[in-house]
């Protein structure tokens, strides 16, 4: 911890992300395309009409597709498997490259309905890429800090002499505050929607990493549980200062990944707070 540097502030950032894919990576949807009409032949020619103006179709629901009766039957029998691919034909968005797709991932972070005025703390430049660096870090138990996902603090970090010896001031814990509003104040189904969305990029991003034959999403799983399973320390721990950085004065503590010692920098009602999203959103992944 340097103690005069607001640089590791930032690490909250993957851990706020991270809950919030918790719910994503099991919401999937699956618009159906509606078959087109067949038009009976006729014997007698009739006037075009010109076709009526339509609404675009909803990216986000299900139009109803007619069935045939084999498909009728199966519902009818509580059987929703799909009788083969070509009836279970997806709409798909057809993304940009990773290399330009900042502005329409901006796009869409932005309208969702974050904490009004939280929004801002987003940062506005590599989104998919830093959030998936810092996700197969987490996992590892490693941190980046040169790819916050969110604006830094202005508050800098604040240490308190007690005699010979140094303690973390429980006046940083309110730093984080605003982060973990903004992540409770999304709606889980709508976040889904958007990881689902942008799921391709996140893929990709993740195999420039070198990782060509795995699956992000399974990535995601073991970094929320690397920080449920993050050691709860009483606030106000022990410091050192060895150099111009602090240290924890436990050695154990010390020796901990810098993921695990993130969350012991937000304090014990902080990580509690995030523990608690996280176990509400780990579940959805196991479905």
């Amino acid at each position: 911890m340097s103690q005069n540097q607001s640089t590791k502030s930032n690490w909250l950032v993957p851990v706020v992300l991270l809950a919030a894919i918790g719910a994503a990576a099991w919401y999937f949807l699956s618009p159906k395309a509606t078959p087109p009409a067949v038009t009976p032949a006729v014997t007698t020619p009739v006037p075009a009409k010109t076709p009526e103006p339509v609404e675009p179709q909803d990216v986000l629901t299900a139009k109803p597709v007619e069935q045939d009766p084999l498909a009728e039957q199966a519902a009818d029998a509580g059987d929703d498997t799909p009788l083969g691919d070509e009836q279970a034909v997806a709409t798909t968005e057809t993304l940009p490259p990773l290399d330009s797709s900042d502005e329409l991932v901006k796009e869409g972070l932005l309208s969702l309905n974050w904490q009004p005025g939280l929004a801002a703390l987003f940062a506005s430049d590599e989104l998919i890429r830093r959030f998936v660096v810092q996700v197969d870090n987490i996992a590892q138990g490693r941190l980046v800090p040169e790819q916050a996902l969110f604006k830094g603090m202005k508050q800098d970090f604040k240490a308190k002499e007690v005699g010979q010896g140094y303690k973390l001031d429980a006046a940083n814990y309110a730093r984080y505050d605003r982060y973990l509003t903004l992540l409770e104040s999304a709606d889980p189904q709508a976040v889904a929607a958007l990881f689902q969305r942008f799921y391709p990029l996140m893929q990709s991003a993740y195999e420039e990493l070198g990782y060509p034959n795995a699956q992000f999403k399974a990535r995601v799983q073991q970094a929320i549980q690397v920080l449920l399973d993050s050691p709860e320390v009483a606030d106000e721990p022990a410091l050192l200062l060895p150099s111009v950085h602090y240290a924890f004065a436990d050695p154990a503590l010390e020796q901990k990944g810098l993921a695990d010692k993130q969350m012991v920098r937000l304090g014990q009602k902080n990580q509690q707070r995030l523990k608690q999203l996280l176990k509400r959103y780990q579940p959805l992944l196991g479905r």
